[in-house]
């Protein structure tokens, strides 16, 4: 324990030392390079493309923690507290765009399409014994039911209806996959319409 807070200690000694500018420009290039890595790995991997993207939000949080500490050393405490909100600020719209454009839509597997005419309470049916409704009638709804998600999920919404727009979206991407829908689709597709209706009242959308 002694060797490590005299560690600390070294370390404290030594950031200390360092002039005022020459911290700020160590701490703004290590939250930018952070940011611009994060940025070219969701270029160039999917992987990290479909990623939940709140680490690098916990991580801004961090840095500004950090920065308002470094700002205190060489402002006042109103400035420091001013541009410790813009660095936050700055960094959290770049958070945000990179959600919103690294957004990656729901993998639609064949198991997960046969699912939708299986859901419980809706007896499955032989597919030759189905009258199938036109995919021509269903597109419109669906097009401006995902639309309203897709708003929706931009929106702050509480955690549990995130996972409810997130579960509809993803049944509704499904429906808009097999094109023509069963009698029973058709009822699942109103219900979820419905549903995203109720959201978009709820948030002013």
């Amino acid at each position: 324990m002694d060797k490590l807070g005299q560690y600390f200690r070294a370390a404290y000694e030594y950031i200390s030392s360092l002039p005022f500018e020459r911290l700020m420009l160590i701490s703004l290039c290590s939250a930018g390079g952070v940011f611009a890595l994060a940025t070219v790995l969701c270029i160039f991997s999917s992987r990290v493309r479909r990623a939940d993207k709140k680490p690098l939000l916990y991580l801004l949080n961090a840095f500004t923690a950090a920065m308002v500490a470094l700002f205190s050393m060489g402002f006042e405490t109103n400035a420091a507290l001013f541009f410790s909100a813009l660095f936050w600020l700055a960094g959290y719209l770049v958070y945000g765009l990179l959600t919103l454009f690294t957004r990656s839509k729901p993998v639609v597997t064949p198991a997960r399409v046969n699912a939708v005419s299986s859901l419980p309470g809706r007896p499955a049916q032989r597919e030759e014994e189905c009258l199938v409704l036109p995919a021509a009638k269903s597109t419109v709804r669906l097009e401006h039911a995902l639309s309203i998600a897709d708003k929706l999920l931009l929106c702050q919404l509480t955690r549990t209806d995130r996972q409810e727009v997130e579960k509809i979206k993803t049944t509704l991407t499904i429906l808009q996959v097999k094109g023509n829908l069963s009698p029973q689709e058709g009822e699942i597709l109103n219900e979820n319409f419905n549903a995203i209706l109720k959201f978009m009242a709820k948030y002013h959308i």
